[in-house]
């Protein structure tokens, strides 16, 4: 993985710049949109309800080095020291929640294939590995495990497909009319899902300067097949397990009765991905902090803020433990400012001088 691990090069090969982006946007949150999908309901068997520029004009307020482009750096140029802070505590809040969604994860399928011990017992065993995983300064040190993860994303989002599929005839499903009492709760979830928006220059930025210009196009396809993935990923999951769908669509999956369990591989190789991923998607959170307070070149606060962190993590999921309502909560702000609202805001007040009030409304 090259995000934050920058090397002299860059990435060069167009399959990396794809791998990388998809494991920033595939997380936990694509297991709880077949239940996004069931709160709209739209069916339900029961129910009766310029670039070039910026980069000449951003010099005149500050002289950003520009292998270390942040988001922040963004709202700094737009708005100012309060534009970079809210792209900061946004990135922060976002972050922490993407990380809580993967401990839930872990946690619900842990208890409920383990018997014995509570979601804190779970807790308290899961935290200090994944602190000490935390304290790897550089990504790159996790490069094998970010293989691990897209290899066994890509197989459990398989088996979870065959699995819809073959399930569905079960249950028969009977039209209904359209109901927008779920919505809210629907794009809540929704958005959530594009949970890699914080990380998108750090993409870029991984690069090789010659391969630059192939970013933006390779993005855009590869973001076009992820919301397919998403539509469909969440429409199949709701279809197959209609009012039944649980909030982590994985717990719906019937375990086989034979030596070969496909459902329980899936949740395992799903677990292993969330654990390894946990330390990446927190990566931004310390690297924010460490820049902030000069903790570079201070190990020990450095690891001591980590630890705040992580534990801050853990208590967060004792007292929210439903998947469905942090995903919705920080899909319904968070992600909502990072993706939508704060790069519409950004551009208008970069390229004020240049937009006409028709290119705006559009």
């Amino acid at each position: 993985m090259a995000v934050g691990g920058r090397t002299s090069s860059g990435i060069t090969s167009p399959a990396k710049i794809i791998a990388n982006v998809f494991i920033s946007f595939i997380g936990a949150g694509l297991l709880g949109l077949p239940y996004a999908f069931k709160e709209v309901p739209l069916i339900s068997p029961e129910s009766s309800e310029d670039d070039g520029e910026f980069e000449r004009q951003r010099g005149s307020k500050r002289n950003f080095n520009s292998q270390d482009l942040t988001y922040g750096d963004i709202g700094l140029y737009a708005f100012g020291s309060p534009g970079k802070r809210l792209v900061d505590i946004t990135i922060v809040i976002s972050q922490i929640g993407f990380c809580c969604g993967y401990l839930i994860y872990l946690c619900e399928n842990l208890k409920k294939h383990l018997n014995g011990l509570s979601q804190g017992q779970w807790l308290v065993l899961l935290l200090p590995p994944i602190y000490g995983l935390t304290l790897l300064r550089h990504l790159n040190k996790l490069a094998i495990f970010s293989l691990f993860a897209q290899v066994s994303n890509v197989f459990a989002l398989a088996v979870v497909f065959w699995f819809d599929f073959s399930h569905s005839e079960e249950i028969p499903f009977h039209a209904k009319e359209f109901s927008i009492k779920g919505l809210p709760f629907f794009f809540a979830v929704a958005i959530y899902c594009y949970e890699g928006a914080g990380m998108i220059l750090s993409l870029e930025e991984s690069i090789a300067q010659q391969k630059k210009k192939s970013f933006r196009p390779i993005f855009i396809s590869t973001m076009i097949a992820l919301t397919v993935l998403y539509i469909t990923f969440g429409s199949s999951g709701y279809l197959s397990f209609g009012p039944h769908t649980q909030q982590i669509i994985t717990l719906n999956l019937p375990h086989g009765k034979t030596s070969f369990d496909f459902a329980a591989i899936v949740k395992i190789c799903l677990g292993v991905s969330f654990f390894f991923t946990y330390p990446m998607m927190l990566f931004p959170v310390t690297h924010l902090i460490d820049k902030t307070f000069g903790f570079q070149n201070d190990k020990m606060k450095g690891n001591l803020v980590r630890l705040v962190i992580v534990l801050l993590t853990g208590i967060i999921v004792s007292a929210i433990p439903s998947f469905a309502v942090l995903a919705s909560l920080i899909g319904a702000t968070c992600c909502t400012l990072l993706a939508f609202i704060m790069p519409a805001a950004f551009h208008i007040a970069i390229f004020k001088n240049r937009l006409t009030k028709t290119s705006i409304q559009l």
